[in-house]
């Protein structure tokens, strides 16, 4: 036997949510699950044993919903998020002092800029930026992604400029002559962002770039992640992935979730089946399409409802009811699996018309189909999703630092059900997989399980709609097996069983054998991938 785990508390995450007390591996595979005093008989003269003394051990983390792409390029990048900064000024000083040890016409990458509840509350302007870097082109991207915030030099290489009309699916902020302001909501944002992607590969090479992969890869380790769903891929960060992979620094899974050519463009490539050979190696799978169907700036795809009982569309949407079934209809022509991020509920009402026209013109056994966020459903909707057999994949990590927007939101558009909901999923029996949306929000997965299993908001944990917490049993489930069922990979990971890949988690404590309040103090103490040692808390 290679590696055995004794005298603690097996989480096994198994069909009956067992427990036990030791486990042991051998050639990468869980070969025993069981009592100490049975699986201590399996330790040879080479096993490597590990005694427990009482603490936890959970399957690895199964990110479902994650940007990693996007985070590789954090250590050479400007963190312009509010705190640790304060202020745009400070935003400002932050990438003029990056500005000015580079060389002129390098591009100036930000990260994290979030204009709607930090800092100022305002958006930084491409006059502030020229003011600190008049010979880089800046783009900082929002915190949430679906925007970024670009210098006169980025706009010039773009080529945007007062004439250049709103793309479709994206708008172009002008001042009040006239002129781009500097922001690019949704698609607006594709040529500035590929153009920096494109920029920052070809500056830091191959073996730069496996490296900053690799040490992305040790970041999640530490919190307990060992696969990742990535939520959106482009070319670009396709490429970086066959890189990682390629020079054997790519020690987690990732599950590519194909996108358009830029990160806001329509995936007709993917719905046709161009990118079948995304299934590269172990580590690196695909055969799973994205579509963003409502935007977040300027608005959701919503649905207000009045008090007389009468509805009106507001907001907007990226694709009409017929073009996104096109897309679906496509993908699941070719049995690749659709994921459709769905905040809004006139957008989950179009997801989901949407995998009822693909079921029942190209039935499947087993499509998968899958919900993003479902933020802001109906009733009505939960119950239609679970007739669908749709799975919801949630990062709760947003009720902690966004709950009490979500709760006026929900009161703002009169919808039926509670804001952001958990338990009525659940007691629905809808599948349920958890991610982390990062850099959106938040990484770690102890701050999801702690909103989920609390639903307290930050920073004084008041609480929104306490009725939808749920265990952290349950919780753990949907970080556990139920994201690796989303990915068709239940069979592999998710549980700790006998023949399953021994991608586990030891934790300082029980995480069910605590008040929810204190889970964030649980610390992650090692990390192991296929049984090999990947971190350990020191």
């Amino acid at each position: 036997m290679d590696l055995v785990l004794l005298g603690g508390t097996v989480l096994t995450m198994d069909a009956s949510s067992g427990r036990a007390e030791a486990l042991a591996v051998e050639g990468g595979k869980i070969a025993a699950v069981g009592p100490s005093a049975e699986v201590s008989k399996l330790v040879g003269p080479e096993t490597r044993v590990v005694h427990l003394s009482g603490r936890a051990v959970i399957p690895g983390i199964v990110d479902a919903h994650n940007h990693f792409g996007m985070t590789v390029w954090e250590p050479v990048s400007v963190d312009c998020r509010m705190p640790p900064l304060n202020g745009i000024n400070e935003v400002k000083d932050a990438i003029g002092a990056a500005a000015s040890a580079a060389p002129a016409g390098q591009w100036i990458w930000g990260l994290g800029f979030e204009a709607l509840t930090w800092g100022e509350k305002r958006r930084v302007t491409r006059e502030e930026l020229d003011e600190v870097a008049p010979n880089n082109p800046v783009c900082i991207m929002d915190y949430y992604y679906h925007a970024c915030y670009a210098n006169s030099a980025a706009l010039k290489l773009a080529g945007i400029d007062r004439d250049t009309p709103d793309p479709e699916r994206g708008w172009i902020l002008k001042d009040g002559n006239g002129e781009p302001d500097g922001t690019l909501w949704e698609s607006a944002m594709n040529p500035v962002h590929r153009m920096s992607m494109r920029a920052h590969i070809d500056q830091y090479g191959e073996e730069g770039v496996a490296g900053l992969v690799h040490q992305n890869c040790l970041r999640h380790l530490s919190l307990g992640i060992t696969s990742v769903g990535d939520a959106l891929v482009t070319p670009e960060s396709a490429e970086v992935y066959r890189i990682a992979d390629r020079l054997n620094k790519l020690p987690i899974m990732i599950h590519q979730m194909r996108g358009g050519d830029e990160f806001y463009r329509p995936p007709v490539k993917a719905s046709k089946g161009e990118y079948t050979g995304d299934n590269v190696s172990d580590r690196l799978r695909g055969n799973i399409m994205k579509i963003f169907m409502d935007p977040v700036y300027p608005d959701n795809a919503d649905v207000r409802h009045h008090h007389d009982g009468s509805t009106e569309h507001v907001g907007h949407r990226n694709y009409t009811q017929e073009e996104v079934d096109s897309l679906v209809l496509d993908a699941a022509g070719r049995d690749i699996q659709v994921a459709i991020h769905c905040i809004g509920e006139w957008g989950i009402e179009q997801g989901l018309n949407a995998f009822e026209r693909a079921a029942r013109e190209h039935p499947r056994p087993d499509p998968r189909f899958r919900i993003e966020h479902l933020t802001y459903p109906t009733l009505s909707q939960i119950k239609r999703a679970k007739s669908l057999g749709v799975i919801v994949s949630h990062q709760p990590a947003f009720l902690s630092t966004v709950g009490d927007m979500m709760r006026d939101h929900v009161e703002e558009m009169g919808i039926d059900a509670p804001p952001y909901p958990v338990a009525s999923l659940l007691a629905e029996g809808i599948p349920m997989a958890a991610g982390s949306d990062f850099p959106c929000s938040l990484l770690d997965p102890r701050l999801g399980l702690y909103a989920m299993t609390t639903r307290s908001v930050k920073p004084d944990a008041h609480l929104v709609a306490p009725e939808e917490a749920v265990s952290v049993m349950d919780g753990l489930r949907m970080y556990t097996m139920g994201s690796a069922y989303a990915m068709f990979r239940e069979n592999e990971v998710g549980s700790l069983e006998r023949g399953k890949r021994a991608d586990l988690v030891v934790l300082s404590h029980d995480p069910t054998g605590i008040d929810p309040s204190f889970i964030q103090d649980v610390k992650v103490q090692q990390t192991y991938v296929d049984g090999e040692l990947l971190f350990e808390l020191i």
